[in-house]
């Protein structure tokens, strides 16, 4: 068992490295990559249906304004970032496709606490997304 390893690390040790240089190299995303999620508000009609299809329950519908210089509110999902298991069925079910997937996959989360991975309908409806650009 212990010269089967050697044996292979001998061989290995003029191939060149397989490791990725994150986060110097962006790493290369397909397609169908599912990131975070992002809210259209002008969409969005707070009908809750994505919060009934979500299996872990990470998407709450609260009430928020509907621009940041407007007094008006409405109903919006919310969701838990540290509960999401980005599978897109909140995206798959909305009706008036106010849900989209992103590609950021870091979120930026600097303290670890369970505040900084609650979305709000404000976050998620920013035009670079949390997490993006070292924000």
């Amino acid at each position: 068992m212990v010269l089967k390893n050697i044996a292979r690390a001998v061989k290995n040790i003029y191939k060149p490295p397989i490791t990725r240089r994150y986060p110097e190299v962006p790493t290369e995303l397909p397609d169908r990559f599912r990131g975070l999620q992002k809210l259209d508000k002008s969409k969005c009609i707070g009908c809750g249906i994505c919060a009934n299809t979500c299996p872990n329950s990470a998407i709450k519908i609260v009430r928020a304004r509907i621009s940041p210089d407007s007094e008006k509110t409405r109903w919006f999902p919310a969701i838990d970032i540290g509960h999401c298991l980005f599978c897109g069925l909140c995206i798959d079910q909305c009706p008036q496709d106010a849900l989209s997937s992103t590609k950021v996959y870091t979120t930026g989360v600097i303290r670890w606490t369970h505040e900084e991975l609650l979305y709000t309908p404000d976050m998620l409806a920013r035009e670079v997304p949390v997490g993006e650009n070292g924000e």
